[in-house]
């Protein structure tokens, strides 16, 4: 009998989809804020400054403290009940957004909704990579990864469409109207309950009990080992992190402005880009990692690659005056982009033991999440009011990437440099 056909893309641990269901969830009600902005703003009468301090600070800021706090528990507790007491937190977060009255109460709620998203990515990454086998870690993390994406365009698209079929007020019950942006919110916890009870119903097998003894102690001694390693993992993620956010909070404005397209037009074209182009590169990214064998930087050399090579692209989408040009190299960019996340994300699981990843997942998420979200945006912003004006976005954009460029490609090099010299030097004790 000849063997099963198997799916090219299904992970030897079907749990790998439950996971990747879940950062489709997160991302989705992370993003519902920013699809109704401007309902938010005119019912609850807040600042263009008040709407961005609650849609991004307040989550950044929440989410960077979670992430430092959630380590210890990762390498100790039932991870998919963590990931289910994270999916009810965020759910009452999104339940809150909708139901707020001020500015203090958006606030409140989207810190907490950073707050209880916070442990989901270091405990489904140290899940996949203790339930995949080595040599298909990469396909996992690339599936969990892909999970965000979707989120993200789904919500802008389903919570879009919903927005368009609703009244502004909707009728509930014998009450008064709900507007509809609240309606949203409210549907939006629906899943996210069925996804927690699928959670409880998963196993972790021997986790739940205490740590192994000397289990803390033995993360200062290894980071010290390998801190040439981690340093540069860490910025090659950050570079990566800081160009893919960046251009996703400044792409659609940049298309308004320089090619004079409708902002609806501009949304859905970028939207199509990085729902096609974004899946395929982590897939890929995934796939090549997986068959580089055992590297003394896991997916540095990959990450390496992506940013060299998405570089070029980068100053092509942010200066040319070719429409066509331009969305081709954006989507190329976000491909190459996409292949470094997972190279980043993947290799930093295999680096690590598997009693420490919880603890060394969580800040290094902080940091390139910080980098991401907390620098590169803000600082387009900066350059271009300040130093290029409204019409040089794309020379803002792009002084923004090249720097992290810069500092992603630099360290890189020099991590592999380190790692290379470091194992000549125990190969050349060995033999003497």
């Amino acid at each position: 009998m000849s063997d099963p056909v198997r799916f090219p893309l299904a992970p030897a641990w079907p749990g790998v989809w439950l996971l990747a269901g879940a950062h489709f969830l997160a991302f989705a009600d992370r993003f519902i804020a920013a699809l109704v902005a401007p309902a938010i703003k005119a019912d609850l009468r807040l600042s263009d400054f008040e709407l961005g301090l609650a849609q991004g600070t307040a989550f950044v800021a929440a989410y960077t403290a979670g992430s430092l706090l959630a380590g210890p528990l990762v390498d100790r507790v039932h991870r998919p009940r963590l990931i289910a007491a994270c999916v009810l937190v965020w759910s009452v977060a999104s339940l809150a957004c909708g139901l707020a009255t001020d500015l203090g109460e958006l606030v409140l709620a989207r810190l907490l909704l950073g707050l209880g998203q916070a442990a989901l990515t270091p405990a489904a990454l140290a899940l996949i990579a203790a339930r995949q086998p080595r040599d298909q870690i990469g396909l996992g993390v690339s599936l969990y990864t892909a999970g965000a994406t979707l989120g993200r365009g789904t919500a802008l698209v389903l919570g879009g469409g919903l927005l368009a079929l609703l009244p502004a007020a909707v009728p509930v019950g014998a009450g008064s109207p709900v507007a509809a942006w609240r309606v949203l919110f409210l549907l939006s916890v629906l899943p996210s309950l069925v996804l927690a009870v699928l959670l409880l119903r998963m196993t972790d097998p021997g986790r739940g009990g205490p740590r192994p003894a000397g289990g803390r102690a033995r993360l200062g001694p290894w980071l010290a080992r390998h801190a040439g390693r981690y340093a540069a993992l860490t910025l090659g993620g950050a570079a990566v992190t800081l160009v893919v956010q960046t251009t996703n909070a400044w792409a659609v404005m940049l298309l308004v402005r320089r090619f004079e397209l409708p902002l609806s037009s501009a949304g859905v074209l970028f939207g199509l880009v990085v729902a096609v182009a974004s899946p395929l590169g982590q897939f890929t990214g995934g796939r090549l990692l997986d068959g580089r064998g055992r590297e003394r930087l896991p997916g540095g050399t990959l990450l390496l690659a992506a940013l060299i090579g998405t570089l070029p692209l980068a100053a092509t989408a942010c200066l040319t005056d070719h429409l066509a040009v331009g969305l081709v190299a954006l989507a190329a960019m976000v491909f190459g982009l996409g292949i470094g996340s997972v190279a980043t994300l993947a290799g930093l699981q295999i680096m690590t033991p598997r009693p420490l990843r919880g603890r060394v997942t969580a800040p290094f998420m902080a940091c390139i999440t910080l980098a991401g979200f907390g620098l590169g945006p803000p600082l387009v912003g900066l350059l271009a009011d300040r130093v290029f004006g409204e019409a040089g976005l794309g020379r803002a954009l792009l002084a923004t990437s090249a720097m992290a460029y810069a500092v992603g490609i630099i360290a890189l090099m020099r991590g592999l440099h380190y790692v290379r010299r470091a194992t000549l030097t125990r190969r050349a004790r060995a033999v003497r």
